[in-house]
């Protein structure tokens, strides 16, 4: 009896064993075949890539080689029109014959006319040489000449323009002081571009007892050498430079009073006539 019955403990031990090898085999069993390859996806993709570049690498190669050759062959065309520009332009008035408007001439200078042409600046007109002639529209309505002044002594000004404030000084101040003048046997006359409607209002708003003149288109102003390129404030223009000449009773210069400081000029202008 003690030989058939074996301890509790030696017969569960082998068996314990033989599960865990079971099951061991089991999961590797299982588990091998269901473990899947890693794709190697970055190979694909890169010859894709590649591809693609080697194909597009032609095609700018080819637009970089034709851009050149299209300027180069576009030059040669544009050669005979500068050319044809220069030539036209050397030919001057011959080539424009046909044309039915011709190209203005350009206006005369004023800086750099002939002697004794109506252009003439007078800035060399000093005392002694004759005064101009000259026959202007006045404020009055009637028409003022120099010669008719001949045994009389002529104060004649010219200004920049009506009603300014400068010139406004100027005239009042004169006018303050006509009857000084007349006793000195001396006739008032101002000159300016302003037309005769400017002149009468200028003279009616102010009561300017002597007759203003217009020199509208500069002529007598140029001659007496008082229109000249002024500069105001960085911009340029041409106008009457501030002057006054004191003309004898023969009708020569006798005193220039140039670049007119307005204040106290009429007493200059009577110290002259003083003497």
């Amino acid at each position: 009896m003690g030989d058939l019955v074996a301890p509790a403990s030696a017969r569960k031990r082998p068996v314990a064993k033989k599960a865990k090898k079971a099951l061991k085999g089991k999961a590797t069993a299982v588990t091998k075949p269901t473990a899947r390859p890693k794709a190697k996806k970055a190979p694909a993709r890169a010859g894709g890539t590649k591809k693609k570049a080697s194909v597009a690498k032609p095609a700018e190669k080819a637009k970089g080689r034709a851009e050149p050759r299209a300027a180069a062959a576009a030059k040669p065309a544009a050669a005979p029109a500068k050319a044809s520009s220069k030539a036209a332009s050397k030919q001057g008035p011959a080539a424009g014959a046909g044309s039915s408007s011709p190209s203005p001439m350009p206006p005369p200078s004023r800086r750099r006319p002939k002697p004794g042409s109506p252009d003439w600046p007078g800035e060399n007109l000093t005392v002694g040489m004759e005064a101009p002639e000259f026959s202007l529209p006045s404020s009055d309505g009637t028409r003022v000449t120099m010669s008719e002044f001949r045994g009389k002594r002529v104060v004649l000004y010219f200004y920049p323009k009506d009603d300014t404030p400068g010139c406004t000084m100027e005239a009042c101040a004169f006018r303050d002081n006509i009857d000084r003048i007349v006793a000195k046997d001396a006739i008032l006359l101002g000159i300016s571009l302003d037309d005769e409607l400017s002149h009468q209002r200028f003279a009616q708003k102010y009561n300017l007892p002597f007759p203003l003149l217009s020199d509208v288109d500069a002529a007598i102003s140029r001659r007496y050498g008082t229109y000249k390129e002024k500069n105001l404030y960085g911009r340029t223009f041409w106008g009457i430079e501030r002057t006054t000449f004191v003309i004898d009773r023969d009708g020569k210069v006798e005193n220039v009073f140039r670049r007119v400081k307005v204040e106290g000029h009429a007493e200059e202008v009577l110290a002259t006539l003083s003497v």
